[in-house]
């Protein structure tokens, strides 16, 4: 009886360690995950920088985010910084206009979903990384550079200047057609003084091509 003990031990032993063998070659397996995550950016202030990244600009941000967004047609060509959701419940815009900001919240750009980067129209004294969005015409193509150096490619499919109460609904609706969109937002119309923001919101809806 008591070898019968013994003998049923060494076997759970022996399988508790191939079970352990087995669960850590598996893990090992695993990708390793992008923890290297630039700030998200959660405050939007009516005084963003106006100071131009130069070519000693530091990027931060993981192997999989969205690092810079370029259209030749209107002569962009910015760094992306990561934006989440500010004191107003809105989505935060970048703590600089010359960068654009990609909403965490939404997936990554080229991601099956909608994926949304906001910019500035311009600053007290400068221009802003979308002041010329408006001038994006349905068809132009733009690509958006990650931080493993790996690009995609977009295509404009329709631009909208919508009236600001409008523009939520506009900015987070997908395209039925659209299977991997990325929307651009930025401000546009009029400014109110008092209010301090543009009555309108230029948005340019854009699908993957490659």
């Amino acid at each position: 009886m008591r070898k019968i003990v013994v003998v049923t031990l060494v076997i759970a032993s022996l399988a508790a360690i191939i079970g352990g063998i087995i669960v850590w070659q598996l893990w090992q397996r695993q990708p390793v995950a992008d923890t290297t995550r630039a700030p998200v950016v959660t405050h939007s202030t009516d005084t963003p920088s106006e100071e131009k990244p130069d070519s000693g600009y530091k990027w931060q941000g993981g192997t999989r985010d969205p690092k810079k967004i370029t259209i030749s047609s209107i002569g962009v060509d910015a760094y992306l910084q990561n934006v989440g959701v500010d004191q107003k419940s809105e989505i935060a815009v970048p703590n600089n206009i010359h960068l654009g900001g990609w909403f965490v919240d939404s997936v990554r750009p080229g991601s099956k979903g909608l994926s949304i980067i906001d910019g500035h129209l311009n600053g007290n004294s400068q221009d802003g990384i979308f002041v010329d969005l408006e001038k994006v015409r349905q068809g132009d193509t733009y690509t958006v550079e990650f931080g493993d150096g790996s690009k995609k490619q977009f295509r404009v499919k329709a631009v909208q200047t919508v009236d600001l109460k409008d523009a939520a609904s506009v900015l987070f609706s997908q395209d039925p057609s659209i299977t991997n969109q990325l929307t651009l937002v930025t401000c546009g119309g009029v400014f109110d003084r008092q209010a301090r923001l543009y009555d309108k919101r230029v948005i340019v809806i854009s699908e993957l091509v490659t």
